[in-house]
């Protein structure tokens, strides 16, 4: 049953390839309106058949948003307004990409998490998902936002690493059969590559707390109160409160690591971690910690 829902939430469905519109020059107006962040344009031009019609490429609004560089804070407005009319996250082009693909690409966060989770894990034609894409591209931003979705408590209901939703997520290879930490090290992101592999060997419970560490890098962690905040930034939802919050503020409110950190007393980050089920490189872990 966990690997049919595993299945479910990866596997794109061909119902999704949005239909070519009859008016592509409004659709593109639209679009540039939204990249703009102009809300009072969008609201004036955008109907529902508009936004879940596509161009020749069969690319949505939402999809051209997606691939821009760089949008302003107004345009998250615009995107839910175009959620309102009936925009599709799940929408696919020609080549099987979705908005979170595109968006993943060209680590365009501002987009990216505005998309609900079972949008964020789909597989386009060559079978990648947008966590491969932004590891392919070397999408910092995108990449660790995707990492952090994967601490939440649905996909970490038990110890070890093997059978884990979470694992099999991270471990999802693509057509050639590379796995996004491969695409990332074939790419010569090397860094962002030990980082995803760092995320397969570490393990959450149900409880949000963290195995795999060794006591060195707890005594990393209890030497330097920036470290700590640091690892709490570096995995906001395993720190989080009970609210959802992320970042090492956030967690300061709620999360027992995060509350150690918060306090300027990082020895209280002990009690509250597992160690000895892995070992995890002491080197690397002071890179991430730093």
């Amino acid at each position: 049953m966990p690997q049919l829902q595993l299945q479910k939430l990866t596997q794109p469905d061909p119902s999704n390839r949005a239909s070519v519109g009859d008016s592509p020059a409004d659709l593109q107006t639209l679009a540039h309106d939204v990249i703009r962040g102009d809300f009072g344009r969008v609201q004036r031009l955008a109907t529902r058949q508009l936004v879940t019609s596509a161009d020749a490429a069969r690319r949505t609004v939402l999809m051209l948003a997606a691939d821009a560089p760089e949008t302003p804070v107004h345009t998250e407005k615009c995107i839910l307004y175009l959620f309102e009319l009936g925009a599709n996250p799940k929408a696919a082009d020609a080549n099987g990409d979705t908005a979170a693909h595109l968006a993943a690409r060209r680590d365009h966060l501002r987009l990216l998490a505005l998309l609900s989770f079972d949008a964020k894990w789909l597989r386009n034609d060559n079978g990648a998902t947008p966590l491969m894409e932004a590891a392919r591209t070397g999408s910092w931003k995108c990449a660790k936002h995707l990492l952090h979705l994967l601490w939440q408590y649905g996909l970490n209901g038990c110890f070890g690493q093997g059978n884990l939703k979470r694992s099999r997520l991270l471990k999802k290879k693509d057509l050639e059969g590379r796995t996004a930490s491969d695409l990332a090290r074939f790419s010569g992101h090397s860094e962002l590559a030990s980082y995803i592999e760092r995320e397969m060997r570490l393990v959450v419970d149900a409880h949000g707390e963290i195995s795999g560490l060794t006591d060195q890098v707890s005594g990393i962690c209890g030497a330097d109160a920036a470290a700590a905040e640091q690892l709490c930034s570096n995995f906001p939802l395993a720190f989080a409160g009970g609210d959802g919050s992320t970042g090492t503020a956030a967690a300061g409110q709620g999360g027992r690591l995060g509350r150690a950190a918060a306090s300027g007393e990082p020895r209280q980050l002990r009690p509250a971690l597992q160690f000895g089920c892995h070992r995890v490189d002491v080197g690397s872990w002071k890179q991430l910690v730093r």
